[in-house]
């Protein structure tokens, strides 16, 4: 099994879905090929020479609303979070620390495991299957926005009072 790196090819198709993206965050970043996609690294791993040595439960040391785009390619089981020696992350952790990207920036999440995340923060806007080759694992990789909070409560609100004043018009009816 190959391990540190992005499947060969990944990076050109993951970047030609995003030309407009000025910069990128490659975190969890391992071996990453920044010549095939540039960006900034995030690693716990201060050997592989990250731009950013950081937990990415909490990236307290990087300056994430600078940045439009977070490749994240996590240790998908506790076997390979061994490999890398390090531990196993919690996902739904990682995405409420991305929580502080600017509106509009997005993630793009390399997993065998959809991570937790929160709707009003987050909009899942596509979700791409992908096979490296015969007889590796099925990986999915997840492509989210980072969405207006107050925006989607205010839709919310906005919602239950439309669904508030439909049912009092049904009552009034009756």
């Amino acid at each position: 099994m190959d391990y540190g790196g992005y499947p060969a090819g990944y990076l050109r198709r993951i970047r030609a879905l995003f030309p407009d993206k000025t910069r990128t965050l490659h975190l969890f970043s391992g071996q990453v090929d920044l010549s095939a996609f540039p960006g900034d690294t995030v690693d716990i791993n201060s050997d592989l020479k990250p731009t950013y040595i950081d937990d990415a439960q909490t990236l307290t040391r990087v300056p994430l609303e600078q940045y439009d785009l977070v490749l994240a390619d996590p240790p998908y089981s506790i076997e390979d979070a061994d490999h890398y020696q390090t531990t196993m992350i919690k996902r739904n952790v990682v995405m409420r620390a991305l929580q502080r990207l600017p509106l509009g920036a997005h993630v793009v999440w390399l997993d065998q495991v959809l991570p937790m995340y929160r709707k009003d923060a987050f909009e899942q806007e596509a979700a791409i299957g992908m096979w490296k080759s015969t007889n590796h694992r099925f990986r999915g990789i997840t492509i989210f926005k980072r969405r207006d909070a107050a925006v989607s409560t205010n839709v919310a609100a906005a919602t239950r009072r439309r669904a508030d004043r439909n049912q009092e018009l049904d009552l009034v009816g009756d």
